[in-house]
């Protein structure tokens, strides 16, 4: 409760304590020194009113507000705000177990994933290129000449000329300003009147107001287009086709911001990294260095924010290498000296950070559908009204709100697809790190890396965050892992068939049981002549298949060796020194390099056994006697090893 606020959400903290002063003095209590309990009480009713979130949040920030009581001077709470409740308990919330943000749909991260790396990759060099002419047109025209009025006459007749025999219109002033221009009409999404600035840098002219009626009489003939920088654009790999019209100044602009947001996206969506987190990376955060298997690692330097000291705590994300080229694209656009996402803002601005992160990606999900939408639909795929998000308990800092924040409406959702309740999904920044959560876990170990990637304190609280069956994907994450686990078993059969070795107690049991099945099948071996009925046959031992790093487990409880320890958790529980002699257990090819990792591991970390007590260098001698003894038998040539 008395954690020191972020600078990060200064903005929104003040737009709340304003309003729940407000609210206070609706209630009878016109300063913090005169608020009462039954005061609260009438305010916490107001707030109730709105949503529980609501409630939530004001109540969270008067607690904020009388646990810094010693450091107000002028005004300050005479009591403590519901002592010893939770905001959350006070406003009706139950605590959940786990995190309950929802998770962005597949089809839908897939199509906004794909535009944001189309963008970081591909789109970035256009937009580069657009800027590199922009800055020598604006350098040519700050040099220019003064020139008389013919002069300029010639120019723009010239010009007039070179569109005419090219095929090509006068450069059309872009949508997004079509306001300055009333009674301007649009023709197949191009506004019928003239880009005058454009215009004024390709003929380095002072000013071109007079020249109005000759352009407007050039554009009648030659008609408008967009754009007018020169710059090439790049094919979008669907179509085949541009992704977009030629850039102008206005449009460059905007691009940028699509650029940033994009970054942002890979950024967040790759790493896991939470909003502030992202926003506050240092312009120095990319490096890469060797891992322990000598492959080099892409890493991102930062700070972690939540549940820490107000400057945070240093941290390291391993990444992908498209996000250190993201990281590359924002130093290219962005000039703050120290902070990553940091930029000129404007004349006498100074540097300003991206901002209002929900609504620049409704903003450039909106911008994804005018340049790749189709007859068919919206790029991004329309959902159900149903999967809708519903706003939760906040997990960082909630965005500052602002005028850009607000959602434009989504083109392409048709009479049909109201009928259907079909709409845009609504994104928030904590639904990326929920997704890449649940991903995560939901694979062989998944939950021990997601807790170190996500800086969690416990596994726990990675499981939670991640999400189980009980998150309200049940039917969905038992699939998924089902499919997982066929996947892997099938994995599993294929090396058995190419003559690939196997140990450990369910060996022979696991393996007769594929040779059962080929068998069955009529193949011979290194051969399968029906994968779907294969699948639909191994189906039966992902029943019990527990995948694990040192060996597999094919779990029955009535002969586990762990069984008596794992009723404490409700589940299997392999441990090496266990499955060494448990007739659950089943080594193969795919354990070599990890057990071969352990043993080596091992020799370095306890490479001077002379210093440790008589009964610890025992038990480290036998531990690596163990991980040599298993390696052996599965590289051994002979029979299955029980």
């Amino acid at each position: 409760m008395g954690l020191p606020m972020k600078p990060t959400g200064a903005y929104e903290e003040l737009t709340l304590f304003a309003r729940v002063l407000r609210d206070l003095r609706g209630v009878g209590a016109p300063r913090l020194r005169d608020v009462e309990r039954h005061h609260l009480t009438a305010a916490l009713a107001v707030w109730k009113q709105e949503s529980a979130h609501a409630a939530s949040a004001a109540v969270r920030l008067l607690q904020h507000v009388a646990a810094h009581s010693a450091f107000l001077t002028r005004d300050r709470l005479g009591l403590v705000p519901w002592v010893g409740r939770s905001a959350k308990a006070v406003a009706g919330l139950d605590k959940p177990t786990e995190n309950t943000t929802p998770r962005i749909p597949e089809d839908v991260m897939r199509a906004l994933l794909g535009a944001a790396l189309f963008y970081v990759e591909t789109a970035s060099r256009d937009i580069f290129a657009a800027q590199e002419e922009l800055a020598r047109l604006e350098q040519n025209w700050s040099r220019r000449s003064k020139a008389s009025d013919g002069e300029v006459m010639q120019r723009l007749d010239a010009f007039i000329e070179a569109r005419r025999a090219a095929g090509r219109g006068l450069p059309a002033l872009p949508r997004a300003l079509v306001h300055t221009k009333p009674g301007a009409r649009i023709v197949d999404g191009v506004v019928q009147a003239p880009n005058l600035r454009m215009l004024t840098l390709l003929l380095r002219a002072g000013h071109i107001h007079h020249l109005l009626p000759r352009i407007m009489e050039a554009g009648q003939e030659l008609g408008w287009e967009d754009g007018g920088l020169g710059t090439s654009i790049s094919p979008w790999p669907a179509t085949g086709l541009p992704w977009r019209p030629e850039m102008s100044p206005a449009t460059l602009a905007a691009e940028i911001v699509s650029l940033r947001v994009a970054c942002w996206i890979v950024i967040a969506y790759l790493s896991g990294m939470r909003d502030v987190e992202v926003r506050e990376l240092g312009r120095d955060c990319a490096f890469t260095e060797p891992g322990a298997d000598g492959r080099p690692r892409h890493k991102l330097r930062g700070r972690v924010f939540k549940g820490r000291r107000l400057s945070g705590d240093e941290a390291e994300w391993v990444v992908l290498d498209v996000v250190h080229r993201a990281v590359e694209v924002l130093l290219h656009i962005n000039d703050d000296p120290t902070h990553l996402f940091g930029y000129t803002g404007g004349p006498n601005v100074g540097y300003v950070m991206l901002r209002a992160v929900p609504g620049r990606l409704a903003v450039f999900c909106a911008h994804l559908d005018d340049l790749f939408g189709t007859e068919e639909g919206p790029y991004l795929p329309l959902v159900a009204t149903s999967a809708s998000p519903v706003e939760p308990a906040p997990e960082t800092e909630a965005e500052a709100p602002g005028e850009d924040q607000e959602t434009p409406q989504r083109e392409g959702c048709n009479a049909a697809q109201q009928e259907t309740q079909l709409m845009p999904w609504a994104f928030n920044t904590r639904q990326f790190r929920r997704t890449l959560a649940w991903h995560i876990a939901h694979q062989p170990f998944g939950v021990v890396a997601g807790t170190r990637q996500y800086k969690h304190a416990a596994f726990a609280i990675f499981e939670g965050y991640a999400g189980t069956s009980a998150s309200g994907f049940a039917d969905e994450v038992a699939a998924d892992q089902m499919v997982a686990r066929l996947d892997y078993v099938e994995d599993l059969f294929h090396d058995w068939n190419d003559g690939g070795k196997s140990a450990g107690g369910a060996a022979q049991r696991i393996e007769a049981e594929f040779d059962r099945i080929r068998a069955e099948l009529g193949d011979l071996p290194g051969v399968v002549s029906s994968p779907v009925r294969l699948r639909a046959m191994l189906n039966n031992l992902t029943r019990t298949l527990h995948p694990g790093l040192l060996n597999d487990c094919f779990h029955q409880a009535e002969t586990a060796v762990c069984n008596k320890r794992a009723k404490s958790v409700g589940r299997p529980l392999p441990m090496l020194s266990m499955c060494l002699q448990c007739p659950n257990s089943r080594r193969s090819a795919i354990h070599l390099p990890r057990l071969a990792r352990a043993r080596d591991l091992a020799h370095q970390d306890f490479s001077d056994l002379d210093t440790l007590p008589p009964l610890q260098r025992i038990a480290i001698t036998e531990h690596l006697a163990s991980l040599t003894r298993l390696i052996a038998e599965i590289n051994d040539e002979g029979s299955v090893t029980a």
